[in-house]
């Protein structure tokens, strides 16, 4: 009997453990809780800029696909925005570098997520991290 319990401690010790997956994606996920429809443009480092539209309630991912497994590099994923809404204003834009999560899939769980929201009134969004 003296025998039984390093022999369980061996076997837990060699077995297999659950696998986890690998990082394939730098993901970013941006939600639209404001009360406007939303054009903005983002880019991937020296990318093009690329546009984007958000109504109310909606989100959208973003993702960077790694050349290789667990590289977790990606190149600063940036947007920019017009956050005026006062038709009786000039433009104001804004430009942030948002955070990416390394994941093994581009899905809303996985991504670091920022919010659209109204700042101060009706007229003005900004973009913030969701905490």
């Amino acid at each position: 009997m003296a025998l039984a319990a390093p022999v369980a401690l061996a076997a837990t010790l060699f077995s297999p453990g659950t696998a986890e997956a690998a990082n394939r994606f730098a993901v970013t996920g941006i939600e639209n809780k404001s009360t406007h429809t939303i054009t903005y443009q983002y880019k991937w480092g020296d990318d093009p800029w690329h546009t984007a539209t958000l109504k109310p309630g909606e989100t959208r991912l973003h993702w960077w696909t790694y050349s290789k497994a667990n590289e977790n590099k990606s190149p600063a994923l940036r947007v920019r925005f017009d956050s005026e809404f006062d038709p009786k204003q000039k433009p104001f834009f804004i430009e942030y570098a948002l955070k990416r999560s390394a994941a093994p899939a581009h899905d809303w769980e996985d991504a670091h997520k920022y919010v659209f929201t109204n700042d101060g009134n009706k007229f003005f969004i900004d973009l913030h991290e969701k905490k």
